[in-house]
């Protein structure tokens, strides 16, 4: 478990904490989708960040307590999907990898997670697993981690299904809504055959798209007005989750996402190939979107290797940017 508060902890606490573990993250309680959330690499800007922070949290959720953690640098944000019937029978349905994320929100996510030892993945699987059975898990959740070539620790449980389910439901076969239902009418994991985990099927990657422009910082600014034109690609092995439709109105007042494209593939090069094509034939007119820097990042070779962390991003920041020009170049324009 990272060292961390357990509680509301205030400026003077979080300063000691600091000052004894180096590198700090600060995070809201009450938080989610990155909000709330900064590093403090030194000391000296933590009482700023802090402020900053719980101001933040106080707007996005009505409650401005925070707490701290150390900060792990170069690690891979990997979560496992469980499910459990509430008798202490506990399944893992895999992981996805998590890591290629922007100002701590997630843009693109993989199932299973590439470059993963097999011996890694073996006890982050179970660690998962015991974790869940410990408390007699009763539906689907979500433990997240940390995870380095040298070991991994435990960040939160998310007792709810998450915006990247899908690439779960893609390598498993598993309508995870329809599970959950089952589960909560009283269901065993016998009786839906998930006594043991699904075998895997290839690799998927789902992409967030949001409605925005960037800053040249490569600072997102969420965009809204009316979609002149929409038509989200179709196709094998795609799938997009939305709710966008021509003469659709968006708003500020609500969160950027409009959708989320989905592909498959027998590897993970195929299933980020699919993905970019996907992503080229998506047309959305009248709002700008995140669509270029989504394709940018896909056509990475960083990202295709699959050696990346949290920090990928960051880290590539100036070549994504002017990669995503080219992209944009290469989106389906919409009907004259």
């Amino acid at each position: 478990v990272m060292p961390g508060t357990t509680r509301s902890t205030g400026l003077e606490e979080a300063l000691a904490f600091a000052a004894e573990h180096g590198a700090v993250m600060l995070k809201a309680m009450a938080g989610g989708g990155g909000r709330g959330m900064r590093a403090v690499r030194d000391p000296t800007e933590l009482e700023a960040v802090y402020e900053i922070c719980r101001s933040e949290a106080l707007q996005s959720f009505g409650i401005g307590d925070l707490y701290v953690e150390k900060l792990l640098p170069a690690a891979r944000h990997i979560e496992v999907q469980v499910i459990g019937d509430g008798s202490g029978s506990v399944t893992h349905l895999w992981e996805r990898d998590c890591s290629v994320q922007r100002r701590h929100q997630k843009l693109i996510e993989i199932a299973p997670a590439p470059n993963l030892s097999g011996e890694l993945r073996t006890k982050l699987l179970e660690a998962a697993t015991v974790l869940a059975r410990h408390v007699d898990y009763d539906s689907l959740g979500t433990l997240e981690f940390l995870v380095r070539p040298d070991g991994f620790w435990f960040m939160e449980a998310n007792p709810r299904l998450q915006v990247e389910h899908t690439i779960t439901e893609e390598i498993t076969g598993i309508d995870l809504v329809q599970a959950q239902i089952r589960v909560a009418l009283g269901e065993k994991l016998t009786g839906m055959g998930l006594s043991e985990p699904p075998p895997v099927r290839g690799f998927a990657i789902q992409a967030r798209v949001n409605l925005e422009t960037l800053r040249e910082d490569g600072t997102p600014v969420p965009r809204a007005g009316r979609l002149a034109v929409y038509a989200p690609p179709r196709g094998p092995d795609v799938r997009v989750d939305d709710y966008g439709y021509a003469g659709y109105e968006t708003s500020l007042r609500y969160d950027s996402l409009l959708a989320k494209v989905i592909a498959r593939g027998a590897s993970f090069g195929e299933a980020a190939e699919t993905c970019h094509e996907a992503l080229r034939q998506f047309t959305v007119d009248g709002v700008p979107t995140n669509i270029p820097l989504l394709m940018s990042v896909l056509a990475c070779p960083v990202f295709l290797s699959g050696h990346f962390d949290t920090s990928f991003i960051a880290a590539n920041l100036a070549d994504l940017l002017a990669s995503a020009e080219t992209q944009l170049a290469m989106v389906s324009p919409g009907p004259p």
